[in-house]
């Protein structure tokens, strides 16, 4: 599943690496090591049901008793009546304050060849035991490590999760990261999995078992996916138009095939409720201390490039004034690498692209040159490149609610209002709620003051106090 921001298309050649990353590396840990835990799990079983079972279920309920796990007590005894080794196996087996228990008071239960016995055994369990990547990795509430608020939600316990993963973090967190950056999904993921942790501990009471899974995280992520694209359409496959909002029914339905495909409990499914919860606090965290809306210095002038860039761009404008334009845009995209903000080569190659405006290089060219910094002749050909980009592009996959918003502050600070309102009008169609909207409402504001219009000046005031 590929869903991209509207009028955003993915660049592959500069992919949004963070989401395949993590997808990448939560996938290799699920096949080099969980399916490594299959067969571990199975020889667990086996060991426990062999040595360590009858010998600890006569003594666990006095146990659960003096610590308050008595909850837990109905459904164990269940599974022994039905012969189900693996949940016992799991829930005394991982009870480390049990084990405590048995080592420091065992003696009063059992004889010594008993005793011995139960302890070489217990000894070659907890080994076998502490290889499970829900141990190594997971949040265990008797062994508390700060460390797995990190890496507890990099090990999925079964396929339901790891799918239900990989789905918000390739569908969701790919549009996060286009529409926002990595920095945005870096907060959702690990911010999301810190949270779904706390609530995780806070749910869990007394109980023994630890949590792995990335489901906090994921929903995290399609938390702020939600909040960020809420109001408005986001594009399925590079062409179906959805609503944002339909991802939420869909979290919800993943939610509840964990719950009943995978016997998720109750711990673990508030754990990813407080993930989803979350999301808020990372969009507006990240929108007010780390997303920029502007360079705040201005750039320096490129300084002369010397011998070697003129030769570069005198061969292809010279190819471009023999017609030879295939040649001549590969030189330049070619010099576009070595000098991506240089004013010149990218009005060069705007007007060879929009040759063929349905070609996304073309949108590409275009969004490079509305996100250059802010120096005048920057500003110049933004502007220019704006007016010819508006008539020729079909989609204008260019113009995100961003770029027409830090463009609306750009043309405002020029004076140019026409091209200023038209662009505040295509955010505002939008039913968007971006966060630089006050900001280029006040920008218009302080315009029409220098224009001495204050009727447009006090509407545009309004505008960036009451959004």
């Amino acid at each position: 599943m590929i869903i991209t921001p509207p009028n955003h298309p993915v660049d592959w050649k500069q992919p949004p690496r963070l989401a395949i990353g993590i997808s990448l590396v939560l996938t290799l840990i699920f096949v080099l090591w969980n399916l490594t835990d299959i067969k571990r799990e199975q020889a667990l079983d086996e060991l426990y049901q062999a040595q360590l079972l009858p010998i600890e279920w006569e003594l666990y309920e006095t146990h659960a008793g003096r610590s308050g796990q008595t909850a837990i007590l109905p459904s164990l005894k269940t599974a022994y009546a039905h012969d189900d080794i693996r949940p016992i196996r799991r829930y005394i087996g991982g009870d480390d304050a049990f084990v405590l228990d048995m080592r420091t008071h065992g003696k009063s239960y059992m004889t010594d060849e008993q005793f011995g016995k139960w302890q070489t055994a217990r000894e070659q369990f907890d080994a076998e035991r502490s290889k499970l990547g829900s141990q190594a990795l997971g949040i265990n509430p008797d062994q508390f490590r700060p460390i797995t608020f990190l890496t507890f939600s990099m090990t999925q316990p079964d396929q339901v999760q790891l799918i239900g993963t990989l789905f918000f973090l390739l569908g969701t967190g790919l549009a996060i990261e286009l529409a926002l950056g990595s920095g945005a999904l870096l907060a959702a993921w690990f911010g999301g999995g810190i949270i779904g942790g706390l609530v995780y501990l806070l749910a869990n009471g007394k109980g023994a078992l630890p949590l792995s899974g990335g489901g906090a995280a994921a929903a995290s992520v399609a938390g702020v996916f939600l909040m960020h694209f809420r109001l408005t359409s986001t594009r399925w496959f590079g062409s179906l138009n959805i609503p944002a909002i339909v991802i939420l029914p869909i979290w919800l339905a993943f939610l509840a095939a964990g719950f009943f495909a995978s016997a998720l409990r109750a711990p673990e499914l508030l754990a990813q409720v407080g993930g989803f919860v979350s999301a808020p606090l990372w969009y507006f965290a990240y929108s007010r201390w780390f997303a920029h809306d502007e360079v705040p210095e201005e750039e320096p002038e490129a300084e002369d490039a010397g011998d070697a860039y003129r030769q570069h761009l005198h061969l292809a404008l010279d190819a471009i004034g023999r017609m030879e334009f295939v040649e001549g845009r590969q030189r330049l995209r070619e010099m576009i690498k070595a000098y991506p903000n240089d004013l010149q080569i990218l009005s060069q190659l705007f007007k060879l692209e929009k040759l063929n405006p349905e070609n996304n290089t073309f949108d590409a060219v275009a969004r490079r040159i509305f996100t250059l910094g802010n120096t005048s002749d920057g500003a110049a050909l933004a502007l220019s490149t704006y007016r010819e980009y508006e008539k020729l592009s079909p989609e204008k996959r260019a113009l995100d609610s961003e770029t027409c918003l830090k463009l609306v502050m750009r043309f405002a600070r020029l004076g140019e209002m026409k091209d200023s309102e038209r662009l505040m009008k295509q955010v505002i169609d939008r039913k968007t709620d971006h966060f630089l909207i006050p900001k280029a409402a006040l920008a218009m504001a302080q315009a029409y003051e220098k224009l001495d219009s204050p009727n447009n000046a006090e509407r545009y005031r309004e505008m960036a106090a009451t959004r």
